[in-house]
């Protein structure tokens, strides 16, 4: 039982220190000391709920408004992000060929709005081998030399083949509608 009193004693002296507290803090009545040590009273401070419902007032929203705009925004109908390029590569030789690689998509529609990620390899025997996937499914890939002024006709390679792999998964996906299958299951 000792504690149990000990605990609502020092409730009740928590209760009795903090309520000093908060009055003097309130918004209603600010006290501030100034540089000659007077005390001065200032206006009460307007809270940013009332200024926000003033300029909320003026506007007038029409019934159902709300859920047509989170419809329109959040549509689970139409695919989220589109052309998003990522960058997977590690070496001086990779990151120039997704520099030139992002740098051609940007003039090829098709391949603009398609999400893609570059991969790289390295290997010092070999050179880098480096690969271009969309949707998991990887439609690129070359083992490139360690030079750096190879990687245009590389780049250019690249570019013709994704493009060409982009139109035909996009065709072979709106062929193949089966509805007891998603995406990524076959």
């Amino acid at each position: 039982m000792q504690p149990r009193i000990h605990s609502v004693e020092t409730f009740a002296l928590l209760c009795i220190l903090t309520i000093p507290l908060a009055i003097a803090t309130s918004a209603y009545a600010q006290v501030e000391l100034d540089p000659g040590g007077l005390i001065q009273e200032q206006e009460p401070i307007v809270e940013e709920e009332s200024i926000v419902e003033e300029e909320q007032e003026g506007i007038v929203e029409k019934p159902g408004q709300a859920e047509e705009e989170l419809d329109r925004q959040f549509s689970l109908g139409e695919p989220g992000i589109q052309g998003v390029l990522i960058d997977r590569t590690v070496t001086m030789t990779g990151k120039t060929f997704f520099r030139q690689f992002g740098k051609l998509s940007l003039e090829h529609p098709v391949i603009r709005e398609a999400n893609l990620a570059i991969y790289e390899r390295p290997s010092a025997r070999w050179g880098s081998q480096i690969w271009i996937m969309l949707d998991n499914k990887v439609i690129f890939e070359a083992t490139m030399p360690p030079r750096l002024s190879d990687i245009d006709q590389y780049v250019k390679v690249a570019i013709e083949q994704v493009e060409e792999m982009v139109i035909r998964e996009t065709i072979l996906q709106a062929l193949d509608n089966d509805p007891d299958l998603a995406d990524q299951e076959i």
